[in-house]
């Protein structure tokens, strides 16, 4: 149970729920574009799932209410009016990205003001996650998808000619048999980069890891995810030099196979590092 305030608990949770449907209601405008931009943009369906995370996240936190005094504080208007004026100022420069941002702010000052900011730390990761439903802007898309386009089509084509398949590398083409595939958005692993990370996420911050590993293995989602889309774009150029009947499903089920991959290879990172005795966990075990 989180700390009596002098008020009673069910008014302070009263406070806290007519605070974030209020801000619901208000900020429906930004809310509704994001869902929208979520059921139109198949690379964006991963914000459904984000509350779906926090709401796990925090679950898991849930014992650590004790840590801090539920007090109604005035840092959480401070923060609410942060959020007003992102979504003003987002409104009328037509920066989507601030606009949608406003939204998150505002709900999470919502919270902080009748809890606390003392809420903020022991449910950091859940109300961080949050903030991947607000959609990246396209010039960041963009600088973070050409670079990811190329270096994959490099890799895939130099590990295919190393293997012995002739393969022709132009840009973000390679030519296998005759036939030009072409490294798109599609196949630059950005489409599951965002919920790739999203999991990698979760996963880290649901097991008892120290601060190091957690920030090593959130780091380390890209290059996985690189390595990832490379094994998945190798069988597809090859699907679609050789066996082009099957190409797309070769293309699709590899798409799919990204995300368990990639917990794979985390798991036998951390298998890796326990087994150079290197700490991953708060608390060491003693043994012997």
């Amino acid at each position: 149970m989180a700390k009596k305030t002098g008020l009673p608990i069910w008014f302070a949770v009263s406070t806290g729920l007519i605070l974030f449907f209020g801000n619901i209601l208000a900020y429906r405008t930004p809310l509704q574009d994001i869902l929208t931009i979520a059921a139109r943009d198949p690379e964006r369906g991963y914000i459904f799932i984000v509350p779906v995370v926090a709401a796990y996240l925090a679950w898991l936190r849930r014992t650590r209410i004790r840590e801090f005094t539920v007090r109604p504080s005035w840092v959480g208007p401070l923060i609410m009016l942060l959020g007003w004026l992102c979504y003003l100022i987002g409104g009328s420069e037509s920066v989507m990205f601030m606009w949608h941002m406003g939204f998150l702010i505002s709900i999470i000052g919502g919270i902080v003001t009748f809890t606390g900011p003392g809420v903020l730390r022991p449910f950091a990761p859940a109300f961080l996650v949050l903030f991947v439903m607000v959609p990246l802007p396209g010039s960041a898309r963009q600088l973070m998808t050409q670079p990811m386009q190329a270096l994959a089509t490099s890799v895939s084509a130099f590990i295919l000619d190393l293997s012995g398949v002739p393969a022709v590398q132009a840009g973000n083409l390679i030519t296998i048999n005759g036939v030009t595939v072409a490294v798109g958005e599609a196949c630059d692993g950005m489409r599951l980069l965002v919920p790739l990370g999203l999991v990698i996420f979760a996963f880290v911050f649901s097991l008892p890891l120290n601060w190091k590993m957690r920030s090593a293995l959130i780091i380390a989602s890209v290059p996985v995810g690189l390595v990832c889309n490379v094994f998945r774009l190798i069988p597809t150029a090859l699907a679609y030099g050789y066996t082009p009947a099957i190409a797309e499903n070769v293309h699709d089920l590899g798409g799919w196979g990204m995300i368990p991959l990639s917990i794979v290879i985390l798991l036998g990172l951390l298998r890796l590092i326990e087994w150079l005795d290197i700490p991953v966990s708060r608390w060491r075990l003693v043994t012997g």
